[in-house]
């Protein structure tokens, strides 16, 4: 779907609920005058009929929470208008058709971290962001119309201003206003809906500024503020396949999710007309927010992007991300911008590596599909990159010899490098707490390296990603009172833990926090951009998770379900570039556990 070069184009926002009563079509039209400019000006109309109509942005939203615990948003832009104006309509659209669940995930995860009037700390931290978001704006501004990162770091900070106008109901008439001064307002919202995007990079933020008072700080369901999350991923060959999963390790009162497609047509720099590689992208994400943070991508070029969180334990690094803030880009527009820019793993380590915030300190897998063949024991080289990041460090390799020697990648929050094991501060904690931070001795690796072998199809590798039998597993006892931990299985359910007991790790201990959901994809669904998905903690041998029955009553979050237990699904995202979308199309599938 494409717009016209001349007369009246279209702005549509699309808000697709289950009922047909509540469908609504909303559209905005934009009349060029002059040259540059154009007029916006909201039309509505009811009519499922897309087909030739054109448009700057579409957004398409479902919201299944009820259902199967998952949203779906679909965004997609047209390359007939400026790449500032696709993102950000883009940007608008999302939080226009997801007004109420961005609402609800703020309310839920950072409403009250900074309230008015602000602590000594919240002042410190909103120099901090504020300071680094006027140094990326600027450098995207000057390097963006000939350097392809920093142009698509503008067009994030684009994407964001649209979210912030929507988010305060603000509409813009006309694009005269749509300067690039236009978005230096962002500098003075750091502490609002900016959070979101934030939710890795914040806590490392906070412990590089010493802000304890933040650091240490609990919402109003007794969640940490600043909780920084942690993950299972699997990369696994069968005979005939290869499949690719990530579980989110989370506090509970995250899980208003949104499973995303986008489709941004953008140029490689702001002076030419050469599009992207990583135009589309498919990822798990929440409301109003622009990246995975889980992270989980699948993407255009073919690329699957994952990873799990390392973390840095060596304080003498935070220097590095304090004296940062007019140097750095953190970690989620650096990841956008690889995922958009790469063409092969190198490729997308050599766009990360720019600009490194040291904050969001993540293991990240790079799975080059264009170099896998079903079948094909022999693997090419470049089919598996792994990146680890550090404050002043990136360090990457081919490890797809790896993969082919064991047939299979697990992650799970310890740095397989030993460069960046050892500079994270990872002996000092083996040390102290023994084999839980081994690289191969810890509970998830021996768990993976059991039963990696029993992956088949797509449902065994569901069961496996989804797998805690922790008061059975001998990789799930401790010396804890009582003998085990949920924490240590491949998806997590500390919510089981027992408030007062007794336990020798943090980690160990009770707490509203796990395994949030699981996504799989295949050598298949790699190429039809979809994927597999199940929200909420797991229950295939374990009671399924409900607030109402926590041993130490908490408020529900809002707009949550209280009992979360659902089914898989499967995403199904149409090829817009492709395909002409006559109706609109329904964006979830039911997926056959048995598949």
């Amino acid at each position: 779907m494409r717009g016209l070069l001349h007369g009246i184009f279209i702005l549509i926002v699309i808000n697709l609920v289950n009922s047909e009563d509540s469908r609504r079509l909303l559209i905005s039209s934009v009349k060029k005058y002059g040259v540059d400019h154009f007029q916006f000006v909201e039309v509505g109309a009811g009519t499922d009929n897309l087909g030739d109509l054109p448009f700057i942005s579409m957004a398409l939203f479902d919201n299944y929470l009820t259902e199967n615990g998952w949203n779906v948003l679909s965004v997609v832009t047209s390359d007939k208008f400026p790449d500032i104006y696709q993102a950000y309509w883009a940007g608008f659209l999302e939080t226009n058709a997801t007004y109420e669940l961005t609402v609800a995930s703020w309310k839920n995860t950072v409403e009250g971290l900074c309230a008015e009037p602000l602590s000594a700390d919240c002042q410190k931290l909103q120099s901090y962001l504020s300071a680094n978001l006027k140094y990326v704006i600027s450098a995207a501004i000057i390097l963006g119309r000939s350097d392809p990162f920093w142009h698509q770091i503008y067009l994030q900070m684009w994407q964001l201003k649209g979210i912030s106008d929507a988010y305060k109901q603000i509409f813009v008439e006309n694009s005269t206003i749509m300067t690039p001064h236009y978005i230096y307002s962002l500098t003075e919202e750091v502490l609002g809906i900016y959070l979101l995007q934030l939710s890795g990079d914040l806590s490392e933020i906070l412990q590089a500024l010493s802000l304890n008072t933040l650091v240490n700080g609990v919402n109003r369901f007794g969640v940490r503020w600043v909780a920084s999350p942690t993950c299972s991923a699997l990369v696994k060959l069968t005979h005939d396949n290869v499949y690719l999963s990530h579980v989110t390790w989370a506090p509970y009162t995250s899980m208003l999710r949104v499973l995303k497609h986008y489709n941004f047509p953008w140029n490689m720099r702001g002076q030419d007309k050469q599009q992207i590689p990583g135009y589309a992208i498919t990822f798990s994400s929440y409301p109003s927010t622009i990246s995975s943070i889980d992270d989980f991508y699948v993407i255009s070029s073919k690329l699957v992007t994952i990873e799990t969180t390392i973390g840095n334990s060596n304080n003498n690094l935070w220097a590095i991300v304090r004296d940062g803030a007019g140097s750095s880009v953190l970690e989620p527009f650096r990841v956008m911008a690889a995922n958009r820019l790469a063409n092969n793993g190198n490729e997308w380590v050599s766009y990360f590596r720019q600009r490194n915030s040291g904050t969001y300190n993540n293991q990240w897998m790079v799975f080059d599909a264009n170099l896998y063949s079903p079948g094909v024991k022999t693997l090419n080289k470049g089919l598996l990159t792994v990146a680890e990041q550090l404050p002043g460090i990136v360090k990457a390799e081919d490890v797809t010899h790896v993969l082919e020697q064991q047939t299979y990648w697990p992650s799970y929050n310890l740095a397989y490098f030993p460069l960046i094991y050892n500079l994270s501060g990872m002996p000092e904690k083996l040390a102290k707490y023994g084999d839980w931070y081994d690289y191969q001795k810890t509970a998830r690796a021996n768990i993976f390296r059991r039963d990696h072998a029993k992956v088949e199809n797509m449902a065994t590798m569901h069961r496996l990603m989804r797998y805690n039998d922790f008061t059975h597993d001998e990789y799930s006892q401790c010396a804890c009172n009582p003998p085990y931990t949920a924490e240590n299985g491949i998806s997590s359910r500390s919510d089981l833990n027992a408030p007062n007991g007794t336990y020798p790790i943090p980690a160990f201990e009770y707490r509203i926090h796990g395994g949030t959901d699981v996504k799989i994809v295949d050598f298949a669904l790699i190429h039809q951009m979809n994927m597999v998905a199940t929200s909420g903690p797991t229950y295939d041998d374990l009671p399924p998770f409900e607030w109402s029955k926590l041993p130490v009553p908490v408020p529900r979050p809002y707009m949550h379900p209280d009992k979360w237990m659902f089914k898989p699904i499967m995403t199904n995202f149409p090829d817009y570039t492709v395909t002409p979308q006559p109706k609109l199309p329904t964006l979830l599938k039911v997926f056959p556990e048995t598949a």
